[in-house]
């Protein structure tokens, strides 16, 4: 079999899951995941999916080999004598995926696509809002609006992980709880979180945007929904718009560039319906 040892994280998960997917098909081996705790967040989002959740013991492993990122494609062109590959990585490189797009959407639920020209954008803010080492990396709302006329729709909706899409200010945004709470001496000055934020709000009323509060499994399936989709660098959405039958995906080109040389390449996965704005 195949054990996928899961992170923090629904959208790190899927890649992670997915990875196992393309090497259970090329090994033809049954894949299980080991969440990262027993109350982990994402574990009913993840069964929805189709995910099964390992409940053997290590005795039950045999001979057992471990694939990470450097190994994964050594272990499918290799292909290593061994009763369990244990996957521990977390596999964000485009290259790891782009033969079995198809094979992927095989595997999930399917989803109904709309029969509309709306767009859906995945506008990540929560505690993507404090981060100093990359606020002044983050694209500002003129890109946004940019991107967004690159489109031919009727109505926009947001995805986003913010409780409200209204004007903030600081002592809202600090009575506001999020999926990781971004130690003090890493984030912001606040005003520069809520005025970015708010700028957002702002910019975005001259496309009377549609919004509401979801599930995060609920989210992943509405962004799969639509034919038109934007987004920034979400693991979530990137894995959404690759599991969509959207006619056109927009990502953000430099994706997350204050990572520097460690940025990944997901932005340049070289799809036809895709393009990168910036």
């Amino acid at each position: 079999m195949i054990l996928c040892q899961l992170t923090n994280g629904f959208g790190n998960n899927l890649f992670q899951y997915n990875a196992s997917i393309v090497l259970g098909k090329e090994l033809d081996k049954e894949i299980f995941a080991i969440p990262p705790s027993t109350s982990y967040y994402a574990i009913d989002c993840l069964k929805r999916c189709g995910v099964q959740f390992y409940e053997g013991g290590e005795s039950d492993l045999g001979v057992v080999f471990h694939v990470n990122d450097p190994t994964y494609m050594d272990a499918i062109d290799k292909k290593p004598n061994a009763d369990t590959f244990i996957l521990k990585g977390y596999f964000e490189d485009y290259r790891f995926f782009i033969e079995n797009v198809e094979y992927l959407k095989s595997v999930y639920p399917k989803v109904k696509k709309r029969n509309d020209k709306d767009l859906v954008i995945h506008f990540r803010a929560g505690d993507r809002l404090f981060y100093k080492n990359e606020f002044d990396y983050k694209p500002r709302v003129e890109s946004y609006i940019n991107a967004i006329k690159q489109f031919d729709f009727s109505r926009l909706h947001i995805v986003t992980d913010m409780p409200e899409w209204d004007y903030i200010d600081e002592d809202k945004l600090s009575n506001m709880s999020f999926h990781y709470d971004v130690p003090r001496n890493q984030r912001v000055a606040p005003n520069l979180s809520v005025d970015y934020f708010n700028s957002f709000v702002d910019g975005f009323k001259q496309f009377d945007p549609v919004v509401q509060n979801r599930t995060v499994y609920e989210d992943f399936n509405f962004i799969r929904s639509f034919d038109n989709i934007l987004f920034e660098h979400g693991t979530m959405s990137w894995w959404a718009a690759i599991l969509s039958d959207a006619s056109k995906v927009g990502v953000y080109g430099p994706w997350r560039a204050w990572k520097g040389h460690s940025n990944k390449n997901l932005s340049k996965i070289p799809l036809e319906n895709w393009f990168q704005w910036q």
